[in-house]
């Protein structure tokens, strides 16, 4: 049998994220992961522009992860590479996806709020398993965060919100000094929609969560098998908080090394989870590592009405 080898590039707010997998007769089998923390959502509120550092940081992640799909014999054209909330707003967003279409080969799809929450739901309900037949899932991103409400009998999604908030956000206004009254008008805002999506249990992906589950932990490297599936409940959250809502970046990094550059936005990351999880009446969290990523990758392609415009 011949494999289907495939090759998926989730473009963030925060990081840039890798995914090689075979999937054969719709079954999943990793090959290669990579990610890197390129912050291409950095000052975005205020510049309306890609920040120029970020853009190379950007370049040179799908650079590298173009010349791996190379040795893996996937053609650089069948590369899925989406880019999320931050290419919705960035005025400099095409221009820069066509440098990188021109010079590396890779078309670079910006998504709508509904196409990351389909994909992001399609890739939790691949590999968890659930108690309920209905579940609420919440994605943390850099620049915004998606409420997924879904069946997972017959992947029918029956509710979903994007709010402009992620950790790299809401790290900016901890900085500035705005970030309570930023939440507070989001959540005003939303205010319509958002108790739709309470629930005792909240499915969460993406790096920010996943990060915390290994902070609770207490783990120096990142250890992805540790927190797939990891339970923590809503006053271990309360503790971190406590814990670590103060923190600078080199006070996260000295405690755990694996956060990397995301120490520069994981404190926005904290304080959103510790709100958000309040907001929502939530008592367990359960972390997922099958994200959006994931999700287009067994796709294998993206439709036209899931293509910003």
């Amino acid at each position: 049998m011949n494999k289907e080898l495939r090759a998926s590039i989730d473009i963030g707010s925060n990081s840039v994220l890798l995914l090689i997998a075979d999937v054969t007769n719709n079954k999943l089998q990793e090959i290669l992961k990579k990610s890197y923390i390129t912050s291409l959502g950095k000052d975005l509120d205020k510049t309306k522009v890609f920040h120029s550092e970020s853009m190379i940081a950007t370049f040179e992640a799908i650079k590298e992860y173009a010349e791996e799909c190379d040795k893996h014999n996937i053609p650089r054209e069948n590369i899925i590479a989406t880019a999320t909330e931050a290419s919705r707003v960035a005025q400099n967003a095409p221009d820069f996806f066509t440098k990188i279409k021109n010079e590396l080969g890779v078309s670079v799809l910006a998504i709508t709020s509904q196409a990351e929450a389909y994909f992001s739901t399609k890739g939790i309900l691949f590999n968890s398993n659930f108690d309920s037949d209905v579940i609420t899932i919440m994605d943390i991103g850099g620049a915004s965060t998606e409420l997924i409400k879904v069946n997972t009998m017959n992947f029918n999604i029956l509710e979903t919100i994007s709010m402009p908030i992620g950790a790299v956000r809401a790290s900016q206004w901890l900085e500035d000094g705005l970030f309570v009254q930023n939440l507070q008008k989001t959540f005003l805002d939303f205010r319509n929609d958002i108790d739709k999506f309470q629930s005792k249990n909240l499915y969460c992906v993406a790096g920010t969560v996943t990060s915390l589950g290994n902070m609770h932990l207490q783990n120096k490297e990142f250890v992805e098998d540790d927190v797939h599936g990891l339970v923590i409940k809503a006053e271990d959250i309360d503790n971190l908080f406590k814990k670590y809502s103060e923190h600078q970046p080199e006070q996260f990094l000295d405690l755990f090394p694996f956060l990397q550059k995301r120490s520069n936005s994981i404190r926005g990351g904290l304080h959103l989870v510790y709100h958000i999880i309040h907001r929502l009446l939530v008592k367990e969290v359960t972390i997922s590592t099958y994200g959006l990523r994931y999700g287009t990758i067994l796709e294998g392609e993206i439709k036209k009405e899931f293509v910003h415009v």
